[in-house]
């Protein structure tokens, strides 16, 4: 976990001290131009390991600590070199030869120029930091093998998740488009993204791949216990006492009428077994089978009841967001007329989707950067945005730093921020006296 970053001659005028928040959320704040988003691009090209990131920015040192214990120094030479320190290790050296030596080893991708790289199999055409982040995240062997072989003794930085302020439109890889279109694109190499497509319905497509996928698993599990439930019935030496029995199933039933608000079980809710002494050690087999099967769905259903109840009780006052398994998620009319996704307004959107990031999207342990997250959206659901956050948090295990220009979204969570500007003043008069 980060504790702190230091930078000195950030744009060669800004120097900073910033100390994160122990309450899992850090909002930095100040004038445009004192570097809020680039600070939150630093912390994500530190995690991708881009080391042109750095190269190409103006500065001259920065250091991170981390909470357990080690520091992570970052000097520039010159304009083409980066000098990494970790506590009392060897110095490694970033360059963009020696970064570029090593992105040229990957397997079926060519460089293009400095800062351009195309995929051999779909033609898909990426910049460095963008392919630093595929390799991070879709070949993460490939990643340890490489920051094994740039960066010995590296101490492991938290995983990153970057929400920028695009939000909305996301790029479609060149294998998407159509055949009579390629020829199109092929003319234009030199543009890093061809095409876009809206996010919220790439996430709803997501969304109901997780469900089938989940269905599937839970469908396997069942099959698997029920096939042999006779052998474990007669084998069943233990048996349960009333209380306890009837504790289990109410949760059981809990689950199950989840379950069936949205949508995911056609199943209908387990009428309550009579519990007799006789039939104790059966009904310990059954209630364990029952919890067993649904298992699978503990952690989908959390996620789903703070994304539907943040949206329809907090947010949407006219619209309603549904559950679906054809559709992942889907929209309707306070008058029960369906809604394409695509008529929801862009402040709509950009919650959709930033909800739909930080619950699905982010893993336990992840360190998420929000950039002006008050995007399109209106003073009351700014309002609300800390407060909803702090329960994602609480539920996902993750920290988060945001940049803002809005004084609305900090609400009265002013003890969270860190204001750059004033942050800036101080250094100066620590220099001054």
């Amino acid at each position: 976990m980060l504790i702190s970053i230091k930078i000195e001659k950030l744009f060669d005028i800004f120097d900073y001290n910033l100390e994160f928040k122990e309450e899992g959320i850090t909002i930095l704040t100040g004038p445009n131009g004192y570097g809020k988003t680039t600070i939150l691009k630093i912390l994500d090209a530190l995690a991708t390991q881009n080391g042109f990131f750095f190269v190409r920015l103006l500065f001259e040192k920065i250091v991170l600590r981390l909470s357990d214990g080690n520091t992570i120094t970052l000097e520039k030479k010159g304009n083409s070199e980066i000098l990494i320190t970790t506590n009392n290790s060897k110095p490694v050296r970033w360059n963009s030869r020696a970064i570029g030596k090593s992105l040229r080893n990957i397997p079926f991708f060519h460089q293009i120029d400095e800062n351009s790289w195309v995929d051999r199999r779909t033609d898909e055409i990426y910049n460095t930091e963008t392919l630093s982040q595929k390799i991070r995240f879709e070949l993460p062997d490939l990643a340890d093998e490489l920051n094994a072989r740039m960066f010995p003794k590296f101490p492991r930085i938290p995983v990153v998740y970057f929400i920028r302020e695009q939000r909305l439109l996301r790029p479609v890889p060149e294998t998407r488009i159509e055949p009579r279109q390629r020829n199109l694109f092929e003319l234009h190499w030199d543009k890093e993204i061809s095409a876009f497509s809206k996010t919220i319905e790439e996430y709803a497509k997501e969304l109901r791949d997780s469900i089938k996928e989940t269905l599937a698993k839970s469908s396997q599990i069942t099959q698997e216990l029920d096939s042999s439930f006779p052998r474990r019935l007669f084998d069943q030496q233990q048996d349960i006492s009333e209380d306890e029995f009837n504790e289990r199933f109410y949760k059981v039933k809990e689950i199950q009428k989840a379950l069936s608000e949205y949508g995911l079980s056609d199943i209908k809710e387990d009428s309550h077994p009579t519990y007799k002494l006789e039939n104790a050690k059966a009904l310990y087999v059954y209630i364990n089978d029952a919890e067993k099967k649904l298992a699978i769905f503990s952690d989908l259903l959390g996620k789903l009841k703070a994304f539907t109840d943040i949206l329809n009780e907090r947010r949407f006052t006219f619209k309603r967001i549904d559950i679906s398994k054809e559709d992942g998620f889907k929209f309707s009319t306070s008058k029960e007329k369906s809604l394409a996704l695509g008529d929801l307004s862009s402040g709509e959107q950009q919650e959709v989707v930033l909800l739909y990031e930080l619950l699905f999207k982010v893993k336990p342990g992840t360190l998420v950067l929000i950039d002006e997250p008050e995007l399109s959206l209106h003073v009351v659901w700014q309002k609300q945005f800390l407060d909803d956050l702090l329960k994602i948090i609480e539920l996902q295990k993750i920290n988060v730093i945001i940049a803002t220009h809005s004084p609305q979204i900090i609400n009265n969570h002013w003890n969270l921020t860190v204001d750059l500007e004033e942050n800036f003043q101080e250094k100066n008069k620590e220099k001054n006296i």
